[in-house]
């Protein structure tokens, strides 16, 4: 993994131009915790420069260091990730006469581009990234992302310049850098904990979407308003998603077995070539498992594999993990966790993530990265398998609810959602009313769903001034015009829990130690075929991933995976309640909140106060406050 940033002024003048480059070096450094092998920019000699932040993982030596000119000096490219078939696309290049200089999939995708150009290269890369390319020809600027939006890239006017850039604190290094907070963006962040691209939490500043592309020429300093409208996407995961559902996979269960464990295996295979040591990030789940099994066949010497467990907590994993590892005959290692653990990590949350992030599982993910990095420069993840597979038990609740609102009259609805609204209404806290209410006045899974997902069903009554904002993509999906309830919920926690929380979270904290995680299960073959997959071979007898689970079971006894899911969350419930309770009064007092003028005060205190009282009452709300405010204090 690697870190990227550039900057595009419309004047050519030598003393601007020096500015910017001096710019480029102060962004390129606030990213070197992305690229720790090396740094490097690259300016031409009017009005654009780009930088490079390089974590060495393919092809050691100098050949790959970037940013990178193209052998006939048209294109330049700063590149953070990894194209994970570049090793078939190298011999399809050298077949047809391309020659190269070294083994970097970044000089097979720079040359993939030259040759075929960039719509059609995008097309043909399977892996993870985020690029900038420069045409010097004609003078025109490309930002592309890969289909599930792994690698993260933000982009905005910073003054009179176009900036972009990995992460948010390169941007906030520039001079002119507005830091106003988009209320918006806010709004969204109490909603479902994460801030969704394409926002992000600063006025003016947003993130690239997955599966698209942003081309730019020098008209576009005479019409910054109309950046976002060139955005375009070659690959759509919501017309995927549809086409492979209405060609649904014909064989048996059995055959999708084979052929997903074909696939997994091919994905593995391909995300286990590097040039540093790799091991595998095990939670004890089915999906880090299946990753690990896979892993632990393709390879000849054991495998290293990596756990966290917390004490005294009853959602431990860490002995499961354990036992998966000592039947694969890995090398393995464990980590336990307490909430003083937790109080150390809790000051580097906010400069790791450069905007709020109310996931607490961050902590434990920064942590088994910190420990996997002690042995490995890539580690491999399960992440993927819940969205794709059946894997959250909200889903199956979820389509009880959407059975049981079909009985619910028409001419009903109305008044038993005002009722149970209004009954929520009386407390910020009775969420259960609220989501009740929206549950029935529902007339899609998709309504349904949104009231399960979200964290503060009225977040606009915490921050004055607002409206209630929800997910673009749900209007998206729901114009796809189908009725099964799992498939759109799946496909919206694909589009959007997935790429705003889930990969922001791994991405993050790997790159806060100079990891690179790789994720087998989100090969863009094994998404489109997991969409093309009948729901009942995803679910089964009370159970999700039941193909997945049959695909496991060739490699690891069921007894050692027959057990409740437990997740990766931390227990703030507990630390809130002890270590971490002085640290939660500081940020919540009353006097912060006011001078910030961002949170209705009374309503934070009174969820505040009756947490303190009951622990097991609203704490996880608490922690998406506290994170913001955490977030907030260093600014």
């Amino acid at each position: 993994m690697c870190g990227i940033v550039g900057l595009w002024g419309a004047t050519g003048a030598a003393e601007g131009q020096g500015r910017r480059v001096d710019n480029i070096a102060v962004m390129t450094d606030k990213l070197s915790h992305r690229g720790p092998d090396g740094q490097g920019v690259w300016h031409d000699e009017k009005n654009i420069a780009l930088g490079h932040s390089r974590l060495a993982i393919q092809d050691l030596s100098t050949h790959g260091h970037q940013p990178m000119l193209s052998p006939c000096q048209r294109y330049v490219i700063s590149f953070n990730g990894e194209i994970y078939n570049f090793i078939e696309l190298r011999e399809q290049l050298l077949n047809l006469g391309v020659r190269f200089n070294g083994q970097s999939d970044s000089e097979v995708l720079l040359a993939t581009i030259w040759y075929w150009g960039i719509e059609k290269a995008l097309t043909l890369f399977n892996g993870m990234f985020a690029f900038a390319l420069w045409d010097k020809q004609t003078q025109c600027l490309t930002l592309a992302q890969d289909r599930a939006g792994k690698k993260p890239l933000y982009y905005g006017w910073v003054g009179q310049e176009f900036a972009f850039a990995s992460e948010l604190k390169a941007l906030k290094a520039l001079p002119g850098f507005s830091a106003e907070i988009n209320k918006d963006a806010l709004t969204l962040y109490l909603t479902y904990n994460y801030v969704p691209a394409p926002f992000s939490i600063y006025q003016g500043i947003h993130k690239l979407p997955q599966g698209s592309f942003l081309t730019l020429t020098a008209d576009v300093f005479n019409q910054k308003n109309s950046v976002t409208n060139k955005i375009e996407q070659y690959w759509c995961p919501y017309q995927s998603a549809k086409a492979n559902y209405h060609q649904p996979f014909n064989g048996s269960f059995n055959e999708a077995v084979n052929l997903l464990d074909a696939h997994l295996t091919d994905a593995t295979r391909l995300r286990m070539i590097a040039d540093v040591p790799l091991g595998v990030m095990l939670s004890g789940g089915i999906d880090s498992a299946t990753v690990a099994a896979m892993a632990q066949s393709l390879s000849a010497q054991k495998i290293n594999t990596f756990s966290i467990g917390f004490e005294n907590s009853k959602k431990c994993e860490a002995a499961a993990a354990s036992q998966i590892a000592d039947y694969l005959g890995a090398d393995h290692y464990e980590l336990m966790v307490s909430g003083f653990d937790a109080l150390n990590v809790l000051p580097l949350l906010p400069d790791m993530y450069d905007e709020p992030f109310g996931d607490s599982s961050q902590i434990p993910t920064y942590l088994v990265a910190k420990l996997a990095k002690s042995g490995v420069s890539v580690a491999l993840t399960g992440d993927g398998g819940d969205e794709l597979f059946y894997g959250y038990r909200r889903y199956f609740s979820s389509e009880k609810l959407c059975r049981v609102n079909r009985y619910i009259p028409e001419l009903l609805r109305r008044p038993l959602a005002g009722l149970a609204t209004g009954i929520g209404r009386l407390s910020l806290c009775e969420h259960k009313f609220l989501q009740h209410g929206e549950n029935i006045a529902a007339g899609h899974p998709l309504d349904i769903y949104q009231s399960r997902i979200s964290k503060f069903t009225e977040p606009h009554r915490l921050v004055p001034g607002t409206e209630k904002q929800v997910l673009a993509n749900i209007e998206q999906i729901k114009a796809l015009g189908i009725a099964e309830p799992a498939f759109n919920m799946m496909l919206l926690d694909y589009t959007s829990y997935l790429t705003g929380d889930i990969l922001v979270k791994v991405d993050r904290a790997t790159m806060a130690t100079g990891l690179e995680a790789r994720n087998p299960l989100l090969d863009c073959r094994i998404v489109e075929f997991a969409w093309s997959l009948p729901r009942d071979y995803k679910y089964q007898q009370g159970q999700g991933k039941t193909v997945l689970r049959q695909v496991l079971s060739r490699y690891v006894p069921d007894n050692l995976m027959n057990r409740p899911k437990q997740g990766f969350a931390s227990p703030i419930k507990k630390w809130l309640s002890g270590p971490l309770r002085d640290w939660a009064e500081t940020l919540l007092a009353q006097d912060k909140l006011k001078a910030q003028g961002l949170f209705e005060p009374g309503l934070v205190d009174y969820l505040w106060q009756r947490c303190k009282k009951n622990p097991d009452s609203r704490h996880s709300h608490l922690w998406t406050i506290l994170m913001f405010q955490a977030w907030y204090q260093q600014q």
